[in-house]
Order: C-alpha cells, then structure tokens, then sequence
C-alpha cells in the first residue's frame, strides 16, 4: 500500500503527479485539495477544517462527491498530522507532499512530523517535487539507487536535534568512516556522488538525521 498525502503550501512542483500515478492512496490536507485539482491528481480524502481551501476546491469537492473528515479550526494538531494519523497501518508507505521552501514554522513541524512517524514504525519520506527529505532514526541504513541527473544530485544530512554518532555513507565525494556528527555542525551539508556513481548509502549507528537530496542548480 502507498499513501500519497498533499498538504497546502507554496512550491510544490507539478512533478507530485507522476508520484500520484503510483499510489494507492491520495489524502489532501485541506487546501492541499487545490495543488490536486490544478495539476489533475485524483483525490480519495480531504482531512482538515477547510479554512484554506478555495472555494472552486469546495465547489469541486461537492460536485465529485469527496469524502470529507472535517475538523474545527480550533484544533491540537495541524491539518497535515490529522491527515498523517489517519494512515494506522504501518506496513503502508507514505509519501508527504508538502512545501520545503513555504512558512518556515510548517517546514520545521513536517520535518518533525516525519522523523516522529518513523521513530513510530512509519516508512515515510518528505518532497515538494524537487528535493526529496529521508528520515532515519537510531541504527539504520538506506541506499538510493539510480538517481537521475546525478552531476546534479547534492546530498545533505541534516541534524535535526542531538549528536549522531556511528556515521558510514558509500558512493559520496566526501566520505564518513564511522564519524559522529555534533548537532549544529554544518560537515555533511551539499556532499555529491562520486563521479560516474548514481547511487549512494548510509548507515548511522545511534541518533536522528534527516536526509535532504536536492538538485544543486536550484
């Protein structure tokens, strides 16, 4: 099962839609249902208090008969956590479309957001179309195979609080042996493929990093 969830916001770019096609699942969080009505992504949920959302979202959503779970303005968690709580099948990939570049106070909660569900069990990663955010959590290791554009691929490990220690990664230009990372530091942000690679690995033993592969031309 995959689980595609829109959040409202500026920046999401167009390309959200080939992910689209290959879900199972499409959830908007309120005003999110306008990025999927624009770029003619099916919607199967809206979750939220419809504070946001367009009135030709609203028109259109009544027209095609949407489920919607709609909530007070008033509430204890934001629109895209409601949406996110709504997944509680752990097997389920969740792909969190949702501005990277919007209010920076959102972009700090989503990145939080993700790195909770994923200490929860939850696989879930974060892109706006453009850059792509990979939570890990204590003793883990990913590997992104066939990366597209690769010359232009930055790659970034991000602290999102606390220390990291035990740091490995395979196919980059600067590479880490066992390295422990101090929170703050900014060592591992804009690292690249080595030449002729397209594709990289690492592995953490103990600590929370977020993963943030953009494209260096932006």
């Amino acid at each position: 099962m995959r689980t595609l969830i829109i959040t409202g916001g500026p920046n999401k770019n167009p390309s959200i839609k080939a992910i689209a096609d290959t879900c199972d699942q499409i959830i908007c969080a309120d005003s999110g249902a306008d990025f999927a009505f624009s770029n003619n992504i099916r919607i199967d949920k809206i979750v939220g208090d419809l504070d946001s959302a367009s009135f030709e979202a609203k028109e259109l959503i009544r027209k095609n008969n949407i489920p919607v779970e709609v909530f007070p303005p008033e509430k204890d968690m934001t629109d895209t956590e409601l949406a996110l709580r709504m997944i509680e099948d752990k097997s389920t990939e969740i792909i969190l479309a949702c501005s990277l570049a919007g209010r920076i106070d959102h972009v700090m909660a989503n990145m939080n957001l993700i790195l909770l569900l994923h200490k929860e069990g939850y696989d879930i990663t974060a892109t706006d179309g453009m850059t792509d955010v990979i939570p890990m959590v204590g003793k883990e290791s990913i590997t992104l195979r066939g990366i597209n554009s690769p010359e232009y691929c930055a790659i970034s490990i991000v602290l999102n609080h606390g220390d990291v220690k035990g740091v490995t990664t395979e196919g980059l230009y600067y590479e880490l042996n066992n390295a422990d990372l101090k929170y703050g530091s900014s060592l591992t942000i804009s690292n690249k493929l080595k030449e002729g690679a397209d594709s990289f690995s690492i592995h953490i033993e103990e600590g929370d990093a977020l993963i943030v592969i953009a494209d260096s031309r932006d």
